[in-house]
């Protein structure tokens, strides 16, 4: 990688200070401290520096001061002839303007963040049209307030560029209008980044299933108490400017504009208190999420990856949500077919238990999910609900163990079919996830599901009309 060199200074530790380099990008990520530690030896101490800081100040020539965060050891380099050790470091974060020789992290109370292409799935601008078809600035602050606590709050709110306000300004060869979103979180008492960045990066896990499309952070900046201007008699907060991990310039393409009837908008989530369910169950939902987000953040992850992730996430959600033992799942199976004839009853018991002996099977999973307790019907294509739980469940097998036999056993869904069937998959864990913060109309979800995920047996159809037309 390489950064643009920022300049030669000092850095403090273990009550010293020492010769150091920085580098740094603003519009990408990527931070790099080099330390300079002269010694009478020939050959510096490996040990002599610690391997990881989690924070660091310093200060360089140009005056300019930095605190870095959470840095780790990448390379120790010792120039025998100058008898000088040089320890690199990268570092996950850089705050602008706070350092020199402090001996405490940097606190905040505020923190912005600034995302790119989310105007549109916020349904908010910073202009109108005026009855002259005039494009107008709202006096007003565009903001939302999207979830509090007895810790800290979260805001949604929309900054855009100024009109044009003089003459002059209109000579201008090109005329930028920019607007974007922006997440502030506003904490009860000062924090470390750190506790902010949990808070925004499980907020943006939502955003990113409701957007259906990875969510870039385009600018980062903090405000404390303790940092501020003094204006006459007056104090003003300043602006502390933070890059780094995950911060970089927008690079990704635009969405086009039909891909946003398949979004679940800010004002949707707000209706139905998903910030709220999603807060409380945040924690036990998090590797279930981070399951169906994969594929959003893996460019050109295989079909058979996404299926493998998928089932594992239907896995863990109904272990985690719904039944973790077997006597607790034959409970809710009894439950669930008392209201059934006994010939029906019958049935659907022994789809449900499956094979679920000694323990609850993944087809037992996959059968309890995908039945849903007769609330909503999930599309499965040219297989039937019958065979699904197990199609799914022998093909994973095949999948993890690769054992040929199984082919000979049972149907295994080949790469081509699960290009189909992982978005079976994806409309059952959707559901459940929508079910989980707020989400209980069946018939407005089925609808949504649809929209965002289309309908597999239409696929499905086209395909055979295609491969008949042109005989495949």
């Amino acid at each position: 990688m390489q950064l643009p060199y920022r300049g030669s200074g000092k850095v403090y530790f273990s009550e010293k200070e020492h010769k150091c380099t920085l580098y740094y990008d603003e519009k990408q990520e990527g931070i790099i401290l080099k330390i300079n530690i002269e010694s009478e030896r020939m050959i510096g101490g490996f040990l002599d520096v610690p391997l990881s800081f989690s924070f660091l100040s310093g200060e360089l020539e140009n005056g300019f001061k930095f605190t870095l965060l959470d840095l780790e050891r990448v390379k120790t380099e010792n120039l025998v002839s100058y008898r000088t050790t040089v320890y690199t470091f990268s570092a996950s974060y850089i705050l602008c303007g706070i350092g020199g020789d402090i001996n405490r992290e940097q606190t905040f109370k505020k923190v912005n963040y600034t995302l790119s292409d989310i105007v549109e799935w916020g349904e908010s601008s910073v202009y109108s049209i005026g009855d002259k078809y005039e494009l107008i600035s709202k006096k007003e602050d565009v903001y939302k307030s999207i979830y509090s606590n007895e810790d800290y709050s979260i805001t949604y709110k929309v900054y855009g560029s100024m009109l044009p306000v003089v003459e002059q300004d209109l000579l201008k060869e090109c005329i930028e209008i920019k607007q974007c979103g922006i997440i502030t979180i506003c904490c009860n008492k000062e924090e470390k980044l750190e506790k902010f960045n949990e808070i925004f990066y499980t907020l943006k896990r939502l955003i990113e299933i409701a957007s259906f499309k990875k969510i870039n952070v385009e600018k980062v900046e903090a405000y404390s108490s303790e940092v501020v201007y003094n204006v006459g008699e007056n104090t003003i907060e300043r602006n502390i400017d933070i890059y780094g991990k995950d911060i970089k310039e927008n690079k990704h393409e635009v969405q086009p504009q039909s891909h946003s009837w398949k979004w679940i908008s800010l004002s949707e989530l707000i209706d139905k208190n998903s910030f709220e369910y999603y807060f409380d169950k945040h924690k036990i939902l998090a590797p279930i999420i981070e399951l169906f987000l994969e594929p959003f953040y893996v460019n050109g992850s295989s079909e058979t990856r996404v299926f493998l992730n998928i089932v594992q996430a239907l896995e863990t959600y109904h272990s985690r949500f719904i039944a973790n033992k077997l006597d607790e799942f034959k409970q809710r199976v009894e439950n669930l077919i008392k209201i059934y004839p006994k010939t029906k009853a019958k049935e659907i018991k022994s789809f449900l238990l499956a094979k679920s002996r000694t323990f609850i099977t993944l087809e037992s999973r996959i059968a309890d999910l995908l039945f849903a307790e007769h609330k909503i019907h999930f599309d499965t294509g040219e297989i039937s609900h019958k065979d699904f739980p197990a199609v799914i469940a022998h093909s994973r097998n095949y999948y993890i163990h690769y054992d040929e036999s199984l082919k000979e056993q049972y149907r295994i869904l080949s790469e081509d079919e699960l290009e189909i069937y992982n978005r079976v998959l994806l409309q059952i864990l959707e559901y459940y996830i929508l079910l989980e913060i707020g989400f209980c109309d069946s018939i407005e979800m089925k609808k949504k599901l649809k929209d965002r995920w289309g309908s597999v047996s239409d696929s499905l159809e086209i395909l055979r009309l295609s491969k008949t037309k042109h005989g495949i």
